[in-house]
C-alpha cells in the first residue's frame, strides 16, 4: 500500500478528484474493483466521501431488505440477508475488526503489547466470537421491527453515520502501530472530520424525519456518542488506535443506530 509520504499534497478540489477519492475509498473500503490506478489521498485528506460511501452501501443492503420484505418475507429473514449482503459488499470488513479488537479487549489481567499481539492474530477467540454473534443479533432483531421502507432508510442512515464516526478517532489519537493502516491514513483536519460527521448526521436525521422526529434526532445522536465513548475507551487501553479498532468503532454505531431506530422509529 502507499505510504502517507508518497501521496501528493493538498485535498480534492475539484468535482473530478471527489469522485475520485470516492472510487479509491470505495475500493479500499469494499469489495468493488474499480480502476482508480495509484491512490491520489489518504483517507484522512477525504473524510467527507465516508458518509457517502456509506450511503451507498446501505443503499444496497436495504434495497435487499425491501426486496425480500416485500415478498411477504418475514422481517427476520430480510433482516438477516439485508445484513449479510452488507457482510459480502465489505468483505467484512469491519466484523472482523470488531472481532479482533474484542478479543484483544477482552481479557483481564494482560499487557498492552499482548493484547496488541492478540489482535494481530487472524484467528478469532471467543471474546471475538461473542462480539459477533451479538452485533448480527441485535442488528437482526431490530431490523425484523420495520417494513421494507423504514428497514431501507434505517440502514441508509446507519451505514452513513457509522461511516463518518470512523473520522473521530483518526483526529483524537494516534496510531498505534507504525506500520499499520492507521499511519497511512494520514492525520485530518478538524474541519474534514466534523464535516463528515455532520453530513453522515444530517442525512440520517433527514432520512428519518418522516418517520419520527424523536427517531431521527437520537438514532444519529446516540450513534455517534456510542462510537465516541468505545473510540476513548480502547485508547485508554491501547494508547491509540488501530485498523482493527476503527472497525470496532464502525460496527458499534451502527448497532446503536439500528437499535435506537428499532426503539423510537415507527414501522
Amino acid at each position: 500500500m502507499t505510504s502517507p509520504n508518497e501521496f501528493p499534497t493538498g485535498s480534492p478540489s475539484s468535482f473530478d478528484d471527489w469522485l475520485q477519492a470516492l472510487k479509491e475509498q470505495a475500493s479500499f473500503f469494499t469489495g468493488l474493483k474499480l480502476n482508480t490506478g495509484l491512490p491520489r489521498w489518504p483517507l484522512a485528506e477525504v473524510l467527507p466521501v465516508l458518509p457517502i460511501l456509506g450511503a451507498a452501501v446501505g443503499l444496497v443492503t436495504g434495497l435487499v431488505f425491501a426486496f425480500v420484505h416485500g415478498l411477504a418475507g418475514p422481517g427476520w429473514l430480510a433482516g438477516v440477508l439485508a445484513v449479510g449482503a452488507g457482510v459480502l459488499i465489505t468483505r467484512a470488513l469491519h466484523e472482523d475488526g470488531l472481532a479482533d479488537t474484542a478479543d484483544g479487549l477482552g481479557p483481564h489481567g494482560i499487557d498492552t503489547p499482548r493484547r496488541l499481539e492478540i489482535m494481530r492474530d487472524s484467528r478469532n477467540g471467543t471474546f471475538g466470537v461473542l462480539a459477533l454473534a451479538l452485533t448480527v443479533l441485535i442488528k437482526v432483531a431490530s431490523l425484523s421491527h420495520f417494513g421494507g421502507a423504514t428497514g431501507l432508510v434505517v440502514l441508509i442512515g446507519a451505514h452513513a453515520v457509522s461511516r463518518a464516526a470512523l473520522a473521530y478517532p483518526l483526529l483524537a489519537f494516534s496510531p498505534v502501530h507504525q506500520d499499520g493502516l492507521g499511519v497511512q491514513a494520514g492525520k485530518p483536519h478538524d474541519t474534514d472530520v466534523w464535516l463528515a460527521i455532520g453530513i453522515g448526521a444530517a442525512l440520517a436525521f433527514v432520512l428519518l424525519l418522516g418517520k419520527g422526529v424523536l427517531g431521527a434526532i437520537l438514532a444519529p445522536l446516540l450513534a455517534l456518542a456510542a462510537a465516541w465513548f468505545v473510540a476513548r475507551w480502547i485508547a485508554e487501553r491501547i494508547g491509540g488506535y488501530t485498523g482493527d479498532t476503527l472497525g470496532a468503532v464502525q460496527q458499534t454505531a451502527e448497532t446503536v443506530f439500528v437499535l435506537v431506530a428499532a426503539l423510537t422509529v415507527g414501522r
